[in-house]
């Protein structure tokens, strides 16, 4: 249902309608990468390489400090980023191709971020839909 929400927003902005598309994004992160997160279907996904996910057409995760080489080292980054109010946006444009989405994870009690990366809107919003078919293939 996350993506069918996802999906109504963005049909409602190009239909004018006063809506933010990056907003939506960034709510439909939690049903999209925190809920699974907490369902432990990162165990299902954890080998996959983001090398191999690049070269199968996946979008490019630009990661900026620290390692991450899985799928499932990403998304626990992301689900952290998410869950803990470290995700950032470059503006506040409603177009979403103007938006670079930079998330942050750090560990407990550490004042600095151990791990970043960024990704255009566009690309999360990619990334997000593949995962949603990935988990439709794997536990559908």
């Amino acid at each position: 249902m996350t993506r069918e929400n996802l999906e109504y927003i963005e049909n409602a902005s190009r239909d004018g309608q006063p809506v933010h598309v990056v907003t939506q994004l960034a709510n439909s992160l939690l049903g999209l990468v925190v809920f699974l997160w907490e369902r432990n279907f990162v165990n299902a996904i954890d080998k996959l390489t983001l090398e191999e996910l690049t070269k199968s057409g996946w979008p490019l995760i630009a990661v900026e400090r620290g390692e991450c080489q899985t799928l499932g080292q990403f998304v626990r980054h992301l689900r952290n980023a998410v869950a803990h109010g470290r995700i950032t946006f470059s503006s506040d444009s409603m177009n979403m191709n103007e938006v670079i989405i930079r998330i942050q994870d750090k560990k407990p009690n550490s004042p600095e971020p151990d791990w970043c990366a960024r990704m255009h809107a566009p690309d999360l919003r990619a990334f997000c839909v593949r995962l949603v078919e990935l988990v439709d293939e794997t536990i559908g």
